[in-house]
């Protein structure tokens, strides 16, 4: 089922030389992990996918998120050009059916042990979905009895994500509403201050950063003196 408004471009074919190999930059392994992703979107069966949701929500407690980010996971591991360069894992475990901490983690031995992380959240229209994407306040408290802040964003900025690396991944699932405006809504967002400020202060937004396709876009964060960016993919499983 190929969605042909979506663009995907081959980046340059990985050698066969380990020497070569070592010495490859990030970028050009991140091409090749989109080039995967977008894959993914453009041809992911809707049905199969509905069915998955559809089985979920009936739950007592559904984790809808969670069932789209091992469906992508099995899909990625389903395909053998993949499978030849490139290693997936969900939530720091492989065992599908206990929970860690990363959604998706995709691994190339050569990346000078690097791993791509990605932390996906849904998305509905509602500013509920988009606050937890980004940053919002649990209304727990911490043994100070300061209230607690969670979010995907937020995450690489309070010491639990991606600490030894310069970039990070959000996957948002589309379930409800229109994707222009729920990126909208999402730019906005980004530009409040987190609680962990200055650590996580948006620099600029790169829009359309990936392959041009308007449901991409990378932010550009401070941390620990240095900038930090977010990639973020915004998967549309409403069509």
């Amino acid at each position: 089922m190929e969605r042909e408004y979506i663009k995907i471009r081959k980046p340059s074919p990985i050698p066969f030389d380990t020497r070569k190999l070592r010495a490859l930059d990030d970028e050009f392994w991140k091409k090749w992990v989109f080039y995967y992703l977008l894959q993914f979107y453009q041809n992911y069966d809707s049905f199969e996918l509905k069915s998955k949701i559809d089985d979920e929500k009936k739950k007592q407690f559904p984790r809808t998120e969670r069932v789209i980010a091992k469906f992508i996971r099995l899909k990625l591991r389903a395909n053998k050009k993949f499978g030849l360069n490139f290693s997936v894992k969900g939530e720091e475990t492989n065992d599908e059916n206990v929970e860690g901490n990363y959604d998706i983690t995709i691994n190339n031995t050569y990346w000078k042990d690097k791993d791509f992380y990605f932390e996906c959240k849904n998305l509905d229209g509602t500013q509920d979905l988009t606050n937890k994407y980004v940053c919002y306040n649990t209304y727990k408290k911490d043994e100070s009895g300061l209230n607690i802040f969670d979010g995907g964003v937020l995450r690489y900025f309070n010491g639990k994500y991606a600490q030894n690396l310069n970039f990070g991944g959000m996957i948002g699932f589309v379930l409800a509403g229109n994707n222009a405006e729920i990126k909208s809504s999402l730019l906005t967002k980004l530009n409040e201050k987190l609680n962990t400020s200055p650590e996580g202060d948006l620099i600029n937004i790169n829009d359309n950063s990936i392959e041009q396709n308007n449901f991409s876009f990378d932010s550009l964060h401070k941390r620990l003196g240095k900038e930090f960016t977010i990639h973020h993919l915004l998967f549309d499983f409403t069509k």
